[in-house]
């Protein structure tokens, strides 16, 4: 009998140890991103301006890259990546980039709900993606939460169509 209860004691901490071990492994959180890793993103972007100003567009793109990978929830580092590599040809890969910037600038409104700004720059990422109904229901979103906001309300159904007719957007546009 005691062993027996001993067996059931040692099976059950098992399958409870192991529950914890695959339940830990599934989980979708993201990893923390330090202030060193920020601080070295900012100055990569430093760099990449910089190359940027002197026509050095593959420096650039490697540093902007770099600073991505740094920092994964700036938008704005995967929307300059994208910018920088659809100049340089490399569509599929200025399409991931857009495509990482939405879901970074998503989850920076969902953290920051007061920041209609985050809500325009999802928007125009959609829009470079040829997600136009996407954009349009962001652009209606934000217009709805951040009616007090001068970039959001600046830009309406009328604005954005003179966007998507911009030759320099449609340019970048994938």
């Amino acid at each position: 009998m005691i062993t027996a209860f001993l067996l059931m004691k040692r099976i059950t901490l098992v399958a409870l140890v192991s529950l914890l071990l695959v339940g830990s492994g599934c989980s979708k959180k993201k990893p923390e991103i330090t202030s060193l890793q920020r601080k070295e993103a900012a100055n990569l972007v430093n760099e990449a301006e910089f190359a940027i100003a002197i026509r050095d567009f593959p420096r650039a793109e490697g540093l902007m890259r770099q600073a991505a990978v740094h920092c994964p929830d700036n938008g704005s580092y995967w929307l300059n990546l994208g910018t920088l590599t659809r100049k340089s040809g490399k569509k599929s890969e200025a399409k991931s980039s857009y495509e990482k910037a939405v879901v970074a600038y998503a989850d920076a409104y969902m953290a920051e709900p007061d920041n209609g700004k985050l809500l325009m720059r999802q928007m125009y990422a959609h829009a470079l993606l040829g997600q136009f109904d996407q954009a349009r229901a962001v652009l209606k979103k934000a217009r709805a939460k951040h009616p007090k906001d001068p970039e959001v309300m600046s830009d309406d159904d009328s604005s954005f169509d003179r966007m998507l007719g911009d030759k320099a957007f449609k340019e970048l546009a994938i």
